[in-house]
């Protein structure tokens, strides 16, 4: 019965009884539909169609009388957009409809909780619903209330609907996330655009994410109690006007930014920033020169100094007056400020890019050949056969050989090379852990010239040190190098019996224990 009453003409429909109080058959010609949700699923949509074909509607759409008709039509659409468009795809002349009597809010309103409430719009349409909401006069916190939503909630679909068209056609088309496009919403067009130009345009991931947007973000943020300039001041800057009451403030923005207004109201566009820190700092340079002593510009760096300003070495801080002059920062935390200095030495001429890289280039080859000069003297003071070729012969040994023993965390106190070192020099235990690097490499010395004094001995000693390198350590087998090296009969000839000789000398064939 509902299927053939909702399939009426339209001539029919017209002497329909009134079912109920306000439910009746209305014309789809008559109803005057201006939805706020612009996506609807057109597979969701046929199939809705061939659903109310067969089985009738279940659940009227809801209409209001317009007091003054609209291109012809005597009733406005109020929910149940997805309801109507099915039986204009199945090509029903009228809906079954529930009247209400409404103003134009109580319609927006009445229209957005019943989409929320069902399949939730998309957060693009939900904006526009907001904005449509405000526009009745609304304040933020009745469309909160009314909606069941919170205040962020609201104040986040608000400040979506102004994001740049580019934004919002991301947004619909899913290649920004929720998330993304609401951290992009808290910030002015103008921060929207530059990001859009300099950061999105070279982005290739698929889906623009929250991360992302927050790293383009993260350096447009500037305290306005660090500004070098008066908050009041509108002429510094006359098209952006006075930070004091300019709104692109965190303060400005309500609850998108609670945190930050909690901490420090903030400027949000560092792009109008920078032109206002440039302004000033020119402003200043002027206003603290005198025809004897102009402002210097000085940079908060000493390497890399703008081009014409002092770096760091060139200039020292004083709070002396007579007779000295400012100098006004051009970079860094401190740019726009003035403050009294001393200028340090002659100004040193500006060298070009090349002469830059000429002159690193011959401290490089200088160093280079220093080393080299270095080498081939040393080389002939260790040939030579006089007393002073013999003494650096044995320094060098000496070196050598405690940096052998100092090559591992064990280092001299290997047990098994401090073993060999006591049976086959006399070596002496040095205790080392009291004290730092340094002296124990001198203590280390200091033993090896009393159980080596001469050079042959200390020739001997560095051979032997090498040799029995690592004894007790697992998975650096030293010893096999210097067979491989060597490659004498001498040191391979029963090898094998031989160590099973030496294990049986210091462990118990069954236990494996070490021998008492």
């Amino acid at each position: 019965m509902l299927a053939e009453a909702t399939a009426a003409t339209p001539e029919t429909a017209a002497a329909l009884p009134i079912l109920g109080a306000e439910l009746r058959h209305v014309p789809l010609a008559d109803i005057y539909v201006q939805n706020y949700r612009a996506t609807m699923s057109a597979e969701g949509l046929a199939e809705l169609a061939e659903s109310i074909k067969h089985s009738g509607l279940i659940q009227p759409v809801t209409v209001r009388p317009l007091a003054e008709p609209i291109e012809g039509k005597h009733y406005a659409l109020v929910c149940g957009g997805r309801r109507y468009a099915a039986h204009e795809l199945a090509e029903l002349p009228t809906i079954l409809a529930n009247v209400r009597e409404m103003s134009e809010q109580q319609a927006e309103e009445a229209q957005l909780i019943e989409n929320l409430q069902r399949e939730n719009p998309h957060p693009a349409d939900e904006a526009v619903a907001v904005v449509r909401l405000s526009a009745n006069g609304a304040s933020h916190h009745e469309i909160a209330s009314r909606l069941g939503k919170t205040l962020l909630w609201v104040a986040q679909r608000r400040a979506i609907s102004e994001l740049l068209p580019v934004w919002m056609e991301a947004l619909r088309a899913d290649k920004m996330t929720l998330s993304a496009a609401e951290e992009l919403a808290r910030w002015p067009q103008s921060v929207q655009e530059r990001v859009h130009t300099e950061k999105a345009q070279h982005y290739n991931y698929q889906q623009i994410t929250e991360t992302s947007v927050k790293n383009w973000l993260n350096s447009e943020m500037r305290v306005l109690t660090s500004a070098p300039w008066s908050l009041e001041d509108a002429e510094l800057f006359p098209a952006a006007g006075a930070c004091a009451t300019c709104p692109k403030r965190s303060s400005c923005r309500g609850v998108l930014f609670m945190q930050e207004v909690t901490a420090k109201d903030t400027c949000l566009d560092s792009g109008c920033w920078g032109k206002k820190l440039t302004l000033r700092t020119e402003q200043a340079l002027v206003e603290f020169s005198t025809p004897e002593l102009p402002a210097q510009r000085i940079s908060s760096s000493s390497y890399s100094a703008p081009a014409g300003a002092l770096p760091m070495g060139r200039y020292e801080l004083t709070k002396k007056k007579k007779g000295i002059g400012f100098g006004v920062y051009v970079d860094g935390p401190k740019q726009g400020q003035a403050v009294r200095i001393v200028v340090i030495g002659p100004p040193k001429p500006e060298k070009s890019r090349g002469e830059q890289n000429k002159e690193s280039r011959r401290k490089r080859l200088t160093t280079e050949a220093t080393k080299l000069v270095v080498a081939q003297r040393a080389a002939v003071l260790l040939s030579g056969t006089d007393e002073a070729g013999a003494q650096a012969r044995c320094v060098l040994m000496a070196e050598l050989i405690a940096d052998q023993l100092k090559r591992n965390r064990q280092g001299a106190d290997e047990p098994r090379l401090f073993t060999a070192l006591v049976q086959e020099w006399g070596w002496q235990k040095v205790e080392l852990k009291t004290h730092a690097y340094g002296e124990e490499k001198k203590l280390i010395r200091e033993e090896v010239m009393r159980v080596a004094p001469t050079e042959t001995e200390l020739s001997r000693l560095l051979l032997f040190v090498v040799v029995h390198y690592n004894l007790s350590y697992e998975f650096d087998n030293y010893q096999d190098k210097v067979v491989r090296l060597l490659d004498s009969e001498t040191l391979t000839a029963g090898l094998d019996e031989a160590a099973q000789e030496q294990l049986a000398k210091e462990y118990d064939p069954v236990t494996l224990r070490v021998r008492k």
